[in-house]
């Protein structure tokens, strides 16, 4: 009988010195967020000799600092396409005007009368001046709020799944290069081996199904510079960092670098 006492007195003196040793050991560094927590939990199960019960991944939320986050280029993705429904989008206007007309055509999927309605509304952002000639200078592009553009735009974008709009389009002419002959062969606005304007209001393609970036329709027959001053006013101009639709090297100049070539 004393045997046996003797030898569980044994056995439990040396669990414990080994515990003593393992916890006398550095405590591992654990590579993770929150690593400060994780140290705090190894210590402390330590101090309670059941190294073995420290629930290192039960619980991830607390020991790699919260909830898992969705990564900035995913939320500035998300951020830039804007409201996934024409009804959810919010219609600003600093100059008062209404866009639900707008709104509920696209809405309804008539992209002609919205594309009507698109030059409408330009028409009337642009001053009294164009209200009464019935159309557009392309001085008068600047003057027009950043919001009230890009409220058209956004409406747009989401009824056409971000295919159509002013930020698509500016998109796309500056991925040509700002060439307009290829930027109007990529939207499909010309035809024939001569880039033939299509015919309006004929020949342009009024679904949701036509090639990217298609609508809205701007008057380009007299010359791009009403499509310039569109595609260069900064409600087009803003985004992350304040840089998007820029091409590499127009980033790289308002950051004061040169461009690398090769």
């Amino acid at each position: 009988m004393a045997a046996s006492l003797g030898a569980q007195q044994l056995t439990r003196s040396g669990a414990a010195h080994q515990r003593q040793r393992t916890c006398l050991r550095p405590v591992p560094r654990v590579l993770v967020p929150g690593r400060a927590l994780v140290q705090h939990q190894l210590q402390s199960a330590c101090a309670a000799s059941k190294l073995e019960d420290v629930p290192l991944f039960s619980d991830s939320s607390s020991l790699l600092g919260g909830a898992p986050k969705t990564s900035s280029t995913s939320a500035a993705a998300a951020q830039k396409a804007g409201p996934t429904k024409v009804e959810d989008v919010p219609l600003n206007s600093e100059l008062g005007l209404d866009y639900s007309t707008l709104r509920d055509y696209l809405a309804a999927g008539d992209v002609r009368k919205a594309d009507d309605e698109t030059r409408a509304m330009l028409i009337k952002m642009a001053g009294t001046g164009a209200v009464q000639r019935g159309w557009v200078y392309f001085t008068e592009i600047p003057s027009i709020p950043a919001a009230d553009l890009q409220t058209i735009d956004q409406l747009w974008r989401a009824a056409s799944g971000n295919r159509f709009g002013y930020s698509v389009q500016k998109e796309m002419w500056v991925q040509a290069g700002k060439r307009w002959p290829k930027f109007f062969k990529a939207i499909n606005w010309v035809q024939g081996e001569n880039n033939v304007y299509l015919k309006w209001p004929a020949e342009f393609i009024y679904t949701y199904e036509a090639p990217k970036g298609h609508m809205p329709l701007t008057n380009a027959l007299r010359g791009t510079q009403l499509f310039q001053a569109i595609m260069e006013h900064p409600a087009f101009a803003k985004g992350v960092g304040g840089t998007a639709g820029m091409s590499i090297d127009e980033r790289s100049k308002l950051s004061g670098k040169d461009t690398l070539k090769f």
